[in-house]
C-alpha cells in the first residue's frame, strides 16, 4: 500500500471518527436539554414527556450499540483498515453511516436548493413560538424515526422478505423444523433481513452486493414504500408542500436500502440523523447558552462539503465497478475442459 493511499485512509478514519463522536455528543446533549428550566417544565409536566423521550433515547442507544457490533465490529474495521480492501469498510454500519448520511444530506439539500431556483416550494414545519412548543416539536422529531421506520420500512419490507423466505423454504426438501429456528427466521426478516436471507441460503447484499443481493420484489416494495412515505408527508397538513415529495422519496429509498443491507438499526439511525442530530445542537445553542452561532452554520456547511466529496467518491467507485464487471464486446467465453 503506497503512502498516498495510507494518508487517504487515515484522513477517512479521522473524519469518520469525528462525525461519530459528534453523533454521540448529540445524544448526550439531548438528555442535558431536559435538565434546563424549560426542558424540565415540559419534560416532567402532564404525561411526563421526558419518560417518552428517554424510552426513545434508549432505543437509539441500542441501535448505536448494534451498529457498532453487527456483521463486523467498528474497532475491527478500523484496526484492519490498512490491511483490508476498501469494500471491507462497508462491513460495519457505524463506519459507513457518516459517509451515507453526509452524502444523503448533500443530495437532499441540493434537491431542495434546485427546486427553490425553479420556484418549486418545499415548505417547512411550523416555527415554535413557546418553549413548550419547541420541546414538543423536539419530542415529535425524536419519535418519528422509530414510528416511521416501523410503518414504512421495517413492517412492509419485512413482510415481503418473510414471504420470500418461507416460499423458498417450502420449495426445498430441507427447511427449518424447530420452532426456535422458525421464530428466529421470522424475527430476522423484520430486524436483519440480509441475515435472514443468508440463513436460508438465498443471495444477500453481504455476499452478492446491492445489485444482486436485493431481489426485484424487494426493489419494488422499496419504490412503493418510498412513494407512500413521500405522499404521507405531503398530505400530513403540517406545512410541507409538493416540493417535499422528491427529497423525502430519495430519503425513504435510501433508508430502505440500508435497512435491507444492514438491518433495522441502520434505517432508524439514518432517519435519526435527519430528525434529531442538527436540531439537538440548535436547541443546545439556545437553551444551554453554548454560543454555537458560528458552529451550527459550520456543521451544516462542513457536512455538505464532506457529503459532496463522499458522493463523488461513491460515484467514481460505482463507475469503476461497472467498467470492470462489464464484459468486453468481442470477448469469447473460454472453452470448458
Amino acid at each position: 500500500m503506497n503512502s498516498l493511499l495510507k494518508l487517504g485512509i487515515a484522513a477517512l478514519i479521522v473524519t469518520i471518527s469525528v462525525l461519530i463522536a459528534s453523533y454521540l455528543l448529540s445524544m448526550i446533549v439531548g438528555l442535558i436539554l431536559f435538565s434546563t428550566p424549560a426542558g424540565a417544565e415540559f419534560g416532567f409536566g402532564s404525561g411526563l414527556p421526558f419518560i417518552q423521550f428517554l424510552f426513545l433515547w434508549v432505543i437509539f442507544a441500542l441501535c448505536f450499540a448494534a451498529a457498532w457490533k453487527i456483521r463486523r465490529s467498528l474497532h475491527e474495521v478500523v484496526s484492519k483498515a490498512f490491511q483490508s480492501s476498501f469494500a471491507k469498510f462497508f462491513d460495519n454500519w457505524l463506519f459507513v453511516m457518516p459517509i451515507i448520511a453526509s452524502a444523503l444530506w448533500f443530495i437532499v439539500s441540493s434537491i431542495i436548493e434546485l427546486q427553490d431556483l425553479i420556484n418549486v416550494p418545499t415548505g417547512g414545519l411550523p416555527v415554535p413560538t413557546t418553549d413548550a412548543e419547541t420541546f414538543q416539536l423536539y419530542l415529535d422529531l425524536t419519535r418519528a424515526p422509530i414510528i416511521e421506520e416501523l410503518a414504512f420500512r421495517i413492517v412492509p419490507i419485512g413482510i415481503v422478505v418473510l414471504a420470500r423466505l418461507f416460499l423458498a423454504q417450502a420449495s426445498r426438501s430441507t427447511s427449518f423444523q424447530s420452532v426456535r429456528e422458525k421464530l428466529k427466521l421470522f424475527l430476522f426478516s423484520f430486524l436483519f433481513p440480509d441475515k435472514a436471507k443468508g440463513m436460508v441460503g438465498m443471495g444477500n447484499v453481504e455476499s452478492k452486493g446491492l445489485a444482486k443481493g436485493i431481489s426485484k420484489d424487494e426493489w419494488f416494495i422499496l419504490l412503493f414504500t418510498s412513494l407512500v412515505f413521500a405522499g404521507a408527508h405531503l398530505i400530513s397538513g403540517i406545512g410541507w408542500e409538493y416540493g417535499k415529495v422528491t427529497s423525502v422519496f430519495v430519503q425513504g429509498f435510501v433508508f430502505g436500502i440500508v435497512f435491507l443491507a444492514y438491518g433495522f438499526q441502520a434505517g432508524i439511525l439514518l432517519h435519526w440523523f435527519f430528525n434529531y442530530y442538527f436540531y439537538t445542537f440548535e436547541l443546545g445553542n439556545y437553551y444551554l447558552g453554548w454560543n454555537l452561532d458560528a458552529f451550527l452554520p459550520w456543521l451544516d456547511t462542513s457536512t455538505r462539503w464532506i457529503g459532496g466529496a463522499f458522493t463523488i467518491v461513491l460515484l467514481i467507485l460505482l463507475l469503476l465497478r461497472m467498467s470492470t464487471t462489464k464484459k468486453p464486446p468481442n470477448s469469447v467465453a473460454p472453452e470448458s475442459y
